[in-house]
């Protein structure tokens, strides 16, 4: 884990030992600390990642390019974490991009992008409060490896005073459409799959004859419904286990009822002649069905 803060502290008591005033050493001081808590409170999240619900959505408009994104969000469905992310073939150069967010006022308190390119790799770190930047930092390494170890430096933009990232309010506008671009229904899912893709459903599978569904909601529950909506089993969550050929599997038990689904890597075309990514076979309680599946990440 990166070690936010640092050079920030340092100035702050370089300041205050060269006797560059009472206050303004005193400032320097108070600003230092608050970046330290937005340091804390950003461990705090990325510990939580994988206890809090997730969704995915792709082709998201970021400039000039389109992105792949991931939020993350609390037990009360608050958004406190995004990452955007470059999709389809690989270039010269990358850039990933974190913005975390305070759980009450929904406001950006931190944003690290990760820039990848030939000559190596370089790390900016932007700390706000509300509507005012605290600071900015840099860092950059030969490898991703070597950044640990790379100074950290102030932040020099190459776009001058127009830099996106030294505004909150440009900042927390992207993060908006990031939350309305993950909350809005996938067209290509029914509506049950887009209700189960909210409440941060990782799978989806359904099958005919008789109907039934299935929703993989990781280190939450795994939910059966079965015989046209009959009958109905909610499962405690399972890790998910690679099969042959790539394949994914779940397993889990709840009282006498078992379930495994299968998701094979294996186009399937349902009854409509709609194609999905998987063939998904599902075994409960001992009967077994198939049907077509899709990733909701």
């Amino acid at each position: 884990m990166k070690p936010y803060v640092l050079l920030f502290p340092v100035m702050a008591l370089l300041t205050a030992c060269a006797g560059g005033g009472e206050k303004k050493a005193e400032a320097e001081a108070a600003e230092a600390s608050r970046i330290s808590a937005i340091s804390t409170y950003v461990s705090s999240i990325d510990e939580k990642t994988v206890t809090n619900k997730m969704m995915a959505a792709h082709n998201f408009v970021n400039g000039d390019n389109s992105a792949g994104l991931i939020g993350l969000y609390s037990g009360k469905d608050t958004p406190i974490r995004f990452y955007i992310f470059p999709e389809g073939p690989p270039g010269d150069s990358s850039i990933e991009t974190w913005f975390y967010l305070d759980t009450v006022t929904v406001q950006v308190k931190m944003l690290r992008e990760l820039i990848t390119t030939p000559k190596g790799v370089t790390e900016n770190t932007f700390y706000f409060d509300q509507d005012t930047l605290l600071g900015a930092e840099s860092r950059s390494a030969a490898d991703l490896p070597a950044l640990e170890a790379a100074a950290i430096t102030p932040y020099k933009s190459p776009f001058g005073k127009n830099d996106y990232r030294f505004s909150a309010a440009e900042v927390n506008q992207l993060v908006q459409r990031a939350d309305a671009a993950l909350r809005i229904d996938r067209k290509d899912l029914s509506p049950k799959a887009n209700e189960m893709r909210r409440q941060g459903a990782s799978h989806w599978a359904v099958g005919s004859e008789p109907g039934w569904w299935l929703a993989v909601i990781p280190h939450k529950k795994i939910i059966y419904t079965g015989n046209y909506g009959e009958n109905v089993i909610e499962f405690p969550a399972a890790d998910a286990q690679k099969g042959d050929n790539d394949a994914t599997i779940f397993t889990t038990r709840s009282g006498s009822h078992t379930l495994t689904a299968k998701f094979d890597n294996v186009v399937c075309t349902d009854d409509a002649d709609k194609k999905h990514p998987f063939t998904v076979t599902l075994t409960v309680d001992g009967k077994t069905f198939r049907g077509c599946g899709e990733p909701l990440y």
